[in-house]
C-alpha cells in the first residue's frame, strides 16, 4: 500500500530527475517551481516545501516541457496482449500521441475503462481504427 509520504517522495524524485534531464540550472529550476507553485497556493522556491497539489502541478509542467515521460503504460506488457499493445504503442509513437488517447479509444469503442482490460478482439478493433487514422494522416501529408 502506498502511503501519502511515499507518494510525495516519488513525485519529488521525479521532479528532480526531470529538472536534471532538462538540464535546468538551480536558478531556472527554482523560478519554475516558484511560478508554478504560486498558481496553486503560496509560491515556494523549493519543491520539497510545496503541498502535494503544488508538487503535482510542478511535475505536470516538467512533463509538458519534456522532462518526464508521459503517464500511461507502466513497464512492458506481458502475456497474450503484448503483441497488440506493442502495435498500439508503435501507432501512438508514430502519431505523436500519448497513452491517454488509446485509453480514450478503449472507453469510447469498447466501453472498457482502460486499454489493458480489453479482450484481444477489442484491441484488434482499436488497432484497426488507429491504422485507418495513420493512413489518413499519411495521405493528407502526401497531398500537402
Amino acid at each position: 500500500m502506498t502511503t501519502p509520504r511515499d507518494q510525495r517522495k516519488r513525485v519529488l524524485a521525479a521532479i528532480h530527475a526531470s529538472a536534471h534531464r532538462l538540464g535546468l540550472d538551480d536558478a531556472t529550476y527554482r523560478s519554475l517551481v516558484e511560478r508554478v507553485s504560486g498558481e496553486h497556493g503560496p509560491a515556494q522556491r523549493s519543491a520539497g516545501d510545496c503541498t502535494q497539489a503544488q508538487m503535482n502541478a510542478v511535475a505536470n509542467e516538467l512533463r509538458r516541457l519534456g522532462g518526464l515521460p508521459a503517464r500511461g503504460w507502466a513497464g512492458k506488457p506481458r502475456g497474450e496482449l503484448a503483441p497488440q499493445l506493442g502495435k498500439i504503442e508503435a501507432l501512438l509513437a508514430d502519431a505523436g500521441r500519448e497513452w491517454a488517447y488509446a485509453h480514450a479509444l478503449a472507453r469510447r469503442m469498447c466501453r472498457v475503462g482502460r486499454l489493458e482490460w480489453c479482450r484481444p478482439d477489442q484491441l484488434g478493433k482499436i488497432i484497426a481504427a488507429m491504422q485507418i487514422d495513420a493512413n489518413r494522416r499519411r495521405a493528407k501529408a502526401g497531398d500537402a
